[in-house]
């Protein structure tokens, strides 16, 4: 019998990662496993933000949470060394490709050259087939990475990931929320699916709304309950103690809701 917020993860980064940035000027210290705590979620999505962490000290403290994905690249290191980790610790059971389709950019940019499907496809193929237990790839999608896009020029790279989480950056394009979902639900059939939800503004660079995070929570949950999507992504601890007015909405709305049964 799952709950809802069995449901839920956190979108995990370094605490106090944020302070300069994104017109945050706030000190904040709570750590990713303290944001499940304080949000409720059960699941963690850990994004070190290209900062070096200690993975082991951040994997003990997740040993509660039900399923644990750490951030990848193109980068068969990295793959090796979440495989490495999962010896220890049995939730971690899948890997997530953070700002996909901006770092192909940067590669293309940097090195004049673009990714090949085929190279997402060696990756995939090891995380599904190694030594400790096949693991899910997963693929983080901004609505501005489709919206008004060619199909060609991005669907083929959705094909080798096994699951998908659609995150809207600007806050202000929740208007088009409905648009972009169909686009989202109708170009990743036979995919898993999830929702992102940022508590923080980021792409505008400033608090979010709290009634639009409300209004997020309430669809978010409707879709949830329909069965089109498997979770939802709460983006993040990182700015959670900062006093930031949304945070709490999430708080609340988690203790009046995660309780509920989700059917069968």
């Amino acid at each position: 019998m799952a709950h809802l917020r069995d449901k839920y993860w956190i979108w995990g980064h370094p605490e106090n990662c944020f302070l300069g940035q994104y017109n945050n000027d706030r000190v904040c210290r709570m750590t990713p496993a303290e944001g499940a705590l304080y949000l409720g979620a059960r699941n963690m999505y850990m994004v070190p933000m290209d900062l070096q962490v200690n993975w082991r000290q951040y994997d003990l403290s997740f040993t509660t949470m039900d399923k644990v994905g750490w951030m990848m690249d193109i980068n068969p290191e990295k793959v090796e060394k979440l495989i490495e980790e999962a010896k220890e610790f049995p939730n971690i059971d899948r890997a997530v490709f953070d700002d996909f389709f901006t770092k192909k950019l940067i590669l293309k940019k940097n090195e004049g050259r673009d990714v090949r499907v085929d190279e997402v496809e060696v990756l995939r193929d090891r995380l599904h087939n190694n030594e400790v237990r096949p693991m899910e790839m997963w693929m983080v999608l901004y609505t501005q990475d489709f919206a008004g896009k060619k199909d060609e020029d991005v669907v083929p790279y959705l094909e080798p990931f096994d699951g998908i989480i659609m995150w809207t950056w600007n806050e202000s394009d929740l208007k088009n929320f409905e648009e972009n979902y169909k686009w989202f639900r109708d170009h990743t059939v036979g995919k898993k699916r999830m929702l992102g939800l940022y508590i923080y503004n980021f792409g505008e660079k400033k608090p979010s709304d709290p009634e639009w995070v409300r209004w997020e929570l309430d669809r978010y949950r409707e879709i949830l309950l329909s069965g089109e999507i498997e979770g939802i992504v709460l983006h993040t601890n990182a700015l959670a103690d900062c006093g930031y007015e949304a945070f709490p909405v999430v708080h609340e709305w988690m203790k009046e809701h995660g309780d509920e049964i989700i059917p069968d």
